[in-house]
């Protein structure tokens, strides 16, 4: 199961999009972030897709022009004010460490996460050092992946060793103390 389908697979985690409204302002539609009050242009996200909040519900669709998005089976006019949200894109390292993930590891890492209020999508850094040892029949090491849910910060250590045996403990540090470990061994 790649990434996506695990990530649609659980349920949906918080602050795992971007949300906003519209406004055309001199024939440009403008893209307003809630969260921190940004302004982006709507022509760059053209191609990708959205959804917009319509008949109480969200709706999927795919931008194909500035203010305007393709639905499933009609095209959708932006108006002034709008409710955009986009899905949050996750850095290349750790997007690639999740995907090393075995599924049962995968869920057990995000209802950890979950359980110190934190989303998979609140991360903020990652080093994986997996990245840099492909190849390599038996190695170890440790990657560093940083999460901010705006309330609290979490430092995760995840320790590794990859040989005949798998194994993996992760060490959870918050902001105010609290500590959490998980770990993993597979053949």
């Amino acid at each position: 199961m790649d990434l996506q389908q695990r990530l649609r697979s659980i349920n949906e985690q918080k602050r795992s999009y971007i949300m906003g409204t519209t406004e055309c302002i001199n024939d440009q539609w403008i893209f307003f972030d809630t969260e921190n009050d940004e302004a982006s242009m709507l022509e760059e996200m053209i191609g990708k897709e959205a959804e917009v909040f319509t008949l109480n519900k969200w709706e999927k669709g795919i931008f194909v022009e500035d203010g305007l998005l393709q639905m499933c089976d009609y095209f959708y006019k932006l108006e002034n004010g709008d409710c955009l949200r986009f899905c949050k894109r996750l850095s290349h390292a750790y997007r690639e460490l999740l995907e090393s993930f075995s599924e049962e590891l995968f869920l057990k890492f995000t209802t950890t996460l979950n359980k110190l209020s934190f989303s998979l999508y609140d991360c903020i850094h990652c080093h994986n050092q997996l990245m840099y040892q492909e190849g390599y029949r038996q190695h170890e090491g440790v990657n560093f992946i940083m999460f901010d849910n705006t309330e609290s910060l979490c430092a995760v250590q995840h320790h590794f060793s990859r040989g005949k045996i798998k194994k993996d403990r992760f060490e959870f540090t918050l902001s105010y103390g609290q500590r959490a470990i998980l770990t993993s061994l597979t053949k």
